[in-house]
């Protein structure tokens, strides 16, 4: 059987050519397409092919960027490290402010969020003496908002810095533990929009003057590091003073929590939200 190539099936007899129209730029004249001699309409075969696999592009095109998107958007639900569960159900909504000073830290987090969807890149840091105010609630509630209603190619992120540094250390002795420190620089260096939540705790006892291991300073530099041209939100229940250091009232000096290169680098381009005012809201009933 004989195999017809491309020019001598154009030249064939059987195809419904219309000599009325010509294209100029393939020197041809147009034919009846599929269904066009029924309704009349011609087109040069080339041009007509070249659009057809141009929109069979274009479809597979938008088809890897709805996925890639996905992805991105799903990166919260599927590669956040959440220590207390409650927190992934928290929002705005769900906030619910006590005095003043609650109600304005809620609203300046909602600008935060909105400022974040629009493209904005700075650091916000939210902080408290006292642990259970509701920092971590404010922080998911801002990073729910940038990944529902930011850019579809915005990707974020929540990580609790203890639990990071546990799964890290336990991926020492477990060659089959993805969590390795290299998973988690990459992964918390590439998103757009990161949460370190509760900064401190990964030392044990945050009232103490026990300082973070030169390995947990190396770690969060290294993350702080490949995030200079992005936003990050840091919780924590650390001072000022606690982070970078002080000299009290008899002149004797106290290191801060973290190195300094790590504090420089987190502490730039900052947002702060602040609690002074407010009390633990978990609820505790000692009865004795």
């Amino acid at each position: 059987m004989k195999t017809i190539n491309q020019p001598e099936l154009l030249k064939s007899e059987m195809l419904m050519w219309d000599s009325s129209k010509h294209c100029e730029i393939h020197k041809m004249n147009y034919l009846y397409m599929p269904g066009g001699q029924e309704t009349g309409e011609s087109y040069c075969p080339i041009c007509w092919r070249d659009a057809e696999t141009k929109k069979l592009s274009e479809s597979f095109s938008r088809q890897i960027l709805d996925a890639d998107r996905a992805k991105k958007h799903n990166t919260l639900v599927k590669k956040s490290i959440i220590q207390d569960n409650t927190i992934k159900f928290a929002t705005f909504d769900k906030f619910q402010p006590t005095n003043a000073e609650e109600k304005r830290n809620k609203e300046h987090a909602r600008n935060v969020a909105r400022r974040y969807c629009e493209g904005d890149v700075f650091n916000t840091w939210i902080q408290s003496a006292e642990t259970g105010v509701g920092k971590s609630h404010l922080a998911m509630s801002i990073v729910k908002t940038v990944n529902q209603f930011g850019n579809q190619e915005t990707s974020c992120l929540f990580i609790d810095v203890a639990r990071m540094m546990e799964l890290i250390k336990d991926s020492f002795d477990n060659n089959e533990s993805i969590y390795t420190v290299e998973y988690f620089t990459t992964l918390c260096g590439e998103v757009d929009l990161l949460v370190l939540d509760d900064l401190g705790a990964e030392t044990g006892d945050i009232y103490s003057n026990k300082r973070a291991s030169e390995y947990t300073s190396n770690v969060l530099r290294s993350i702080f590091n490949a995030r200079q041209d992005k936003s990050t939100i840091v919780t924590t229940n650390l001072s000022g003073k606690r982070l970078t250091g002080y000299v009290d009232k008899e002149g004797k000096h106290h290191a801060g929590m973290y190195d300094k290169k790590m504090i420089s680098r987190a502490m730039v381009n900052i947002e702060s939200i602040v609690f002074k005012e407010s009390v633990d809201k978990r609820p505790s009933k000692v009865e004795f």
